[in-house]
């Protein structure tokens, strides 16, 4: 009985009744050797659960945030642009898709081609049509009217496949750019590499959202390009043969107006890329504290998270404020700059309409040449804030991929 109690007291099961105890006492199961393991075992709980109890809990430090780069980082130069642009495109159009890709954009090109004679056609539509009205000829009205209506019927068309074209050959870029960088920055531990060296902030939004962003400017500046220098080409034709003056003054205005963005714009392309980094530093504490939930909560960290969480959001929002404010500052004048054009060739062969040299339906023709011409030559007036954005984004993935010591020998065929 004495061996029982014991066991019954040192053991974990303590609650077993006397009848049961006495049995397996009788068939051997419970021999001292297991009474002292028992014991030993129980010991060393308590032994374990009281030292856990008693240690004070040892914050680890928290992971370190992303690298901070120089903020006053000048942008790069033109020329710096064009190579990092060209040397992050090109592999792509060399790849083993190319055919396809250059087939898809020789279709792009086409269609870019045929919305131009389009809009040359409309505006010697638009010409007769006016004329009609003006001299009160209903039944010359009528037919133009219906012109009109089979040209915007026909029309329309090129212009959505266009765009559609375009959309699907710039995601079939972007999939298979996301897919080559991504193979070179998780070779060779090079996603380590970068972060524990602190060499480049943020390579995943860098990945994701500025390779998407590069594909789709890029191609969309491209056709901008393209169908600039056909518009220059054809409604040059038609300006320069109803007034050459207003050809002259298009120039002027033009040149004029694209020294003047260039000038309010300049600190854009700086402000810019610094939104970028701190909009992309912010999304990572965010990441960082899904990913940490449980150590955060257990150790009580929230209140510091929160404090560094809310820094990097008011750097992003006080960027952000200089990045409206210079935005604004640039409005104003390509806001005037667009308004003008409306009236200003009107202006000019008006008093070649007074003197009866002229009709009223060529005014409407040389305000259409004139908007076509004048939007080729003021690409940079109208593009000024999307191409820094797009400077900015050229200049990130440069960083990423040409820049960075581990991913040039992975580049050296596109050298």
């Amino acid at each position: 009985m004495g061996t029982q109690a014991k066991l019954v007291v040192e053991s974990p099961f303590f609650n077993v009744s006397p009848n049961i105890v006495s049995t397996l006492d009788s068939n051997s199961k419970f021999s001292h050797r297991s009474s002292l393991r028992f014991q030993t075992l129980t010991t060393r709980r308590r032994v374990s659960l009281s030292t856990a109890a008693t240690t004070t809990p040892q914050v680890p430090p928290p992971p370190p945030p992303p690298p901070i780069q120089d903020e006053q980082r000048k942008p790069p130069d033109l020329q710096s642009l064009m190579r990092r642009f060209w040397k992050v495109a090109v592999p792509y159009w060399s790849s083993d898709d190319k055919v396809q890709a250059r087939l898809q954009l020789a279709a792009v090109f086409a269609l870019t081609l045929g919305t131009t004679g389009i809009s040359v056609g409309f505006s010697f539509l638009g010409r007769d049509f006016y004329n009609a009205l003006a001299n009160k000829d209903q039944e010359q009205f009528t037919k133009q009217l219906l012109y009109y209506l089979a040209g915007f019927a026909g029309g329309i068309p090129f212009f959505v496949l266009r765009d559609y074209a375009r959309e699907k050959l710039s995601l079939r870029w972007r999939s298979w750019m996301t897919s080559y960088y991504m193979e070179r920055y998780l070779k060779n531990k090079t996603f380590y590499k970068i972060q524990s060296q602190s060499t480049i902030d943020n390579p995943d939004q860098r990945i994701v959202d500025d390779l998407s962003s590069f594909t789709g400017t890029a191609l969309s500046f491209s056709l901008t390009l393209f169908n600039a220098a056909i518009d220059l080409i054809s409604f040059s034709n038609i300006l320069f043969g109803i007034y050459p003056p207003l050809f002259g003054v298009l120039l002027a205005y033009s040149l004029g107006g694209t020294a003047l963005s260039v000038f309010l714009g300049k600190g854009l392309v700086s402000l810019n890329f610094l939104q970028e980094k701190k909009e992309a530093d912010f999304r990572y504490g965010l990441v960082r504290v899904r990913e940490n939930a449980e150590s955060i909560a257990f150790y009580g960290g929230e209140e510091n998270e929160m404090q560094l969480l809310l820094s990097r959001f008011r750097s992003a929002f006080e960027n952000l404020n200089q990045l409206l404010i210079s935005s604004r500052n640039l409005d104003f004048f390509t806001s005037g700059y667009r308004y003008l054009i409306q009236i200003l060739p009107a202006a000019v062969v008006a008093p070649m309409y007074f003197s009866g040299k002229i009709e009223f339906g060529v005014i409407n023709q040389s305000v259409s040449a004139f908007n076509h011409i004048l939007g080729d030559f003021s690409l940079i007036v109208y593009q000024f804030q999307a191409l820094s954005a797009f400077s900015a984004v050229i200049d990130r993935l440069g960083m990423l991929f040409l820049d960075g010591a581990f991913f040039s020998k992975y580049m050296e065929k596109v050298y």
